[in-house]
């Protein structure tokens, strides 16, 4: 396991504890991880600078709460090891010459992150780091227009929408905020219309999305669950929303953490 995702799931344990007593101080972090108080102030300087943390004379606590929309970074840490167990199922549904769509999102981003090993490929996404990451890569990836969001960064507005009306895709990879027995939701109403158009583009939709987001709705819809094809989940999700899902034909596939030993 690399040092990265070590340190990524290092800083989600960090909230759930910080989570769990409202204050405590570096020390007392330090304690309970078994980590040194240097690399558990590296870690909280780095959680303080992308809003997630208040740091106080001698201890820190989470903001107050996470706001109802979380930034791009502040959820890029957050069940990052089942994210990238969803992303390493998901490229088992590839073929070579495919022509997929990529939502925006933090899911969508570790999959993206695997996209090298389908050099063919063509992908459209209105996820502009997505994007910018497949084009390092050399994957041949088409961009629309539009206006961009902070926290996300996802392309938004009519300009989106209308260049997405004029493809047609093989598979579209929908990252989603919500999905229940009726309806896949987005908490962003822009975002969710864009979304919503890629998927009537698309003759096979994929959703990604991590255990927290079933059996949850969000502000806006963006596809009524009969739309879906396959679901894609990590191992910590309820058996019986998978299997309710299961009951509507959705086939669904879980991503199996590959745990490190250690944080």
């Amino acid at each position: 396991m690399n040092g990265t995702i070590l340190k990524e799931k290092r800083k989600e344990k960090l909230i759930e504890i910080i989570r769990k007593y409202g204050i405590i101080s570096v020390s007392e972090l330090a304690k309970e991880l078994e980590l040194s108080t240097v690399t558990i102030r590296k870690d909280l300087k780095e959680l303080e600078e992308i809003g997630i943390v208040n740091r106080l004379w001698g201890g820190v606590s989470l903001k107050e709460s996470f706001p109802a929309e979380q930034t791009f970074d502040q959820k890029s840490i957050l069940n990052l090891l089942e994210k990238k167990a969803i992303a390493e199922t998901a490229i088992s549904l590839l073929n070579p010459n495919d022509v997929i769509g990529i939502s925006a999102g933090t899911t969508a981003y570790e999959l993206a992150k695997l996209l090298y090993q389908f050099p063919s490929i063509q992908v459209v996404t209105y996820g502009l780091n997505i994007a910018y990451l497949l084009a390092r890569m050399g994957i041949n990836v088409v961009v629309p227009g539009g206006f961009l969001r902070e926290k996300s960064f996802a392309l938004v507005g009519e300009e989106t929408v209308a260049f997405l009306k004029k493809i047609h895709l093989d598979k579209c990879f929908m990252g989603v905020d919500g999905i229940d027995g009726e309806v896949l939701t987005d908490v962003n109403m822009a975002e969710a219309t864009v979304n919503r158009t890629m998927i009537e583009r698309s003759r096979e939709l994929i959703v990604i999305a991590d255990h927290t987001k079933l059996g949850k709705r969000k502000l806006t819809p963006i596809a009524p669950i009969e739309r879906v094809n396959v679901l894609i989940t990590d191992s910590k999700a309820d058996k019986r929303l998978l299997k309710a899902f299961e009951d509507k034909g959705i086939k669904v596939l879980i991503g199996e953490v590959k745990e490190a030993r250690k944080l």
